[in-house]
Order: structure tokens, then sequence, then C-alpha cells
């Protein structure tokens, strides 16, 4: 019996919190009993509401007065009470401090972990580009309010977060993909300092995800070298099919891709090639040729195997072309068109309705 009674304090002392908790629970047990069995029957500070709350300002030393034993016996289970709080009760109070300031610091150096649902994920360091990212996304109402962690390798981050009101960071370790919560994610994005690292992390990643058996994130991998990028698509598509590559370079993409899957390709095709067969072409309205409505200009080129992606508002090299239609849109002589076609394409304007 006594060895038994020594383990279960030995395990209850394990922590440096308990051994002051039990003493102040200890207290505020013995405090009772003493004034339960010498104060009046009909004393208020017998009753257990009040006595809780004559322990609560008694053990902290604050003694409003309004509650005290006037027994011998009720007065030395107050002064248990008040002896226990100035010991035990600072003791806790101290060691919760530090409890407190200790999880601070591990947050602020990556190694605590992360308690977000439904938030981003970013593996890979890099803190400009990471700060461009979220002050895209911060515009989009839907994203306003989005957690945002990233997962630095022990080289990228020296010190503590730069920016905790931006983004949460984990150091990776194995047990990083846990505490960044990466089965909870609604979209990871992979940095890796290379291409070749970013295929063997998302490698890792969605190894990861099956593992946990979590419903399929959307799963973005930066990319780095246009060159290569045919070739990091069909590595990045024998892990996944549904992994998505992104040209990270630009922090406007990357998060219009975060904020809209499948669009990515869109932005890199542009850029390049629209399609295997397709080009992206301007074309200049000539001055009075006429004017028209925006969509029977659309309609008009799409009959003739043209899609009409965006209004230019002149002929200047330097011209501003919208994608989005304003409402009533017409489109005039002078200005200039974004058309997607086959080859170079020849316009009839006579022809236009």
């Amino acid at each position: 019996m006594p060895f038994i009674i020594f383990r279960v304090a030995q395990r209850l002392t394990a922590r440096a919190w308990r051994a002051p908790a039990l003493v102040l629970l200890l207290a505020a047990v013995l405090g009772w009993a003493l004034i339960a069995a010498f104060e009046k029957p009909d004393a208020e500070i017998r009753n257990p509401a009040h006595y809780l709350w004559y322990f609560f300002v008694s053990g902290t030393t604050t003694g409003y007065g309004d509650l005290y034993p006037e027994t011998a016996g009720g007065r030395l289970g107050g002064a248990i009470v008040i002896v226990a709080g100035l010991t035990a009760g600072l003791m806790l109070f101290a060691e919760l401090t530090l409890w407190m300031a200790k999880g601070r610091t591990m947050k602020a150096n990556g190694l605590a972990r992360l308690h977000h649902r439904r938030h981003l994920v970013i593996i890979g360091y890099e803190r400009d580009g990471l700060r461009a990212i979220i002050g895209q996304l911060r515009a989009d109402p839907e994203y306003a309010k989005t957690p945002v962690a990233a997962v630095f390798w022990p080289e990228q981050l020296s010190g503590e977060n730069p920016d905790p009101e931006l983004y949460d960071v984990v150091a990776f370790d194995d047990t990083a993909y846990d505490r960044v919560r990466l089965a909870d994610a609604r979209t990871v994005l992979v940095v890796g300092r290379n291409d070749d690292e970013t295929v063997r992390v998302m490698l890792g990643v969605y190894a990861y995800l099956r593992r946990h058996g979590s419903p399929p994130a959307h799963l973005l991998a930066g990319v780095h070298d246009g060159g290569r990028r045919v070739e990091i698509n069909e590595a990045l598509a024998l892990i996944g099919e549904d992994i998505e590559p992104v040209d990270v370079d630009d922090p406007a993409v990357v998060a219009v891709a975060i904020r809209n899957p499948g669009v990515a390709a869109i932005y890199h095709n542009l850029a390049s090639t629209l399609d295997a067969d397709s080009t992206l072409y301007r074309v200049d309205v000539p001055d009075g040729a006429g004017e028209w409505p925006r969509l029977e200009l659309a309609i008009f080129l799409l009959r003739r195997g043209s899609t009409l992606l965006a209004v230019g508002e002149s002929h200047r090299p330097n011209a501003r072309f919208r994608l989005a239609a304003l409402p009533d849109e017409v489109v005039r002589g002078g200005q200039s068109l974004a058309v997607v076609a086959a080859d170079r394409p020849e316009i009839p304007w006579h022809e236009v309705a």
C-alpha cells in the first residue's frame, strides 16, 4: 500500500505544475473540513459556494473581508488556505507563466503544433514571395482570414518568425506534417529550392495524405524553370493526376491558382502557346472600320475559328487590355484585340454585322 501511494504521488508530481496544484487541492479540502467542523451551523462561510469564493480571495491574498472564520479551528483552516496560496499558488502561477512563454517561443520558432483547419500550407519558405502571395490573397474576401502556415527547411529561417501577424511557421522534421495539420489543409503549395526538390517533396506530401486517408487537398507544385515544364509536369503526373503546376516566380499567378484551382495552366499557356495548335495574336481594328457590340464581335470571330480574349484601348504598343467585358460594351475602330487562333486571323471588317 505505501508503495502504491508513493507511485501515485510520484506520477502527480512528475510535472512541475502538478505539485503546487496538489498542495492547493489538499489545502482547499483541509480548510473546508476545519471550517465546516468548527464554525457555527448557520455561518455563511460554511456554504460551499461561499467557501469557494473565500478560498479564491484568501488564497490569492486579496482578502476582501466579506467572509472570514470566527472560531479558532476555522481560523486554522483559513491560515492553511492563505499559506498554501502564498506558496503553492505563486509557484503554480509562475509555472503557468513559464508554460505560456514557452508555448509562444515554440510557435515563433516553428516547434509548436498548430490547430488550423481549412488553411493554406506552403512547404518551402521565401519571405518576400510568401508576403506577396498573402497580400494578393487578402484582397479576396473568401481568403481574407484564411490561416497560412509555412514549413521551412532549417537553413531558410533563423530565429523567430518575422511576420507572426501574417503566417505561422513550422520547422521541417519527421513531425512537421503532423504539426502543420497537412491533412486538414484546403490547399498545399510545394516550393522546392529547385524543381527536382519540388517533385521529391510533393511525392512525400502525396504519400502522407494517402496514408492519412484525407480527402485530396488542392495540390500546387511551384515550378521555377519554364524550359523544363513538360518534364516536370510528367513527373508530377506520375505522383498524382490532380497535382497542378504553377509558375512560382510570379506571386500574383500563385495567388490566382490558390483561389481558383485549375487556372494556373492558362497563365503558363498565355505566356507561350495556349495549346498545341493555338497562339495568342494581337489584331488592330482599323480606324473608321465601324463599331460593334463586343458580344456580336466575339460571336463573329468564333464562327471563323478565333476566340476574343481581351480588348485593348488603342493601337499603342503599351495599350491596356481588358479581359472582362463591360455591360453593353462596344468595340470601335482604333482599338486592338487579343485573339486566340491557330493562325494569325485575317478579319473582313466589312462583313461584321
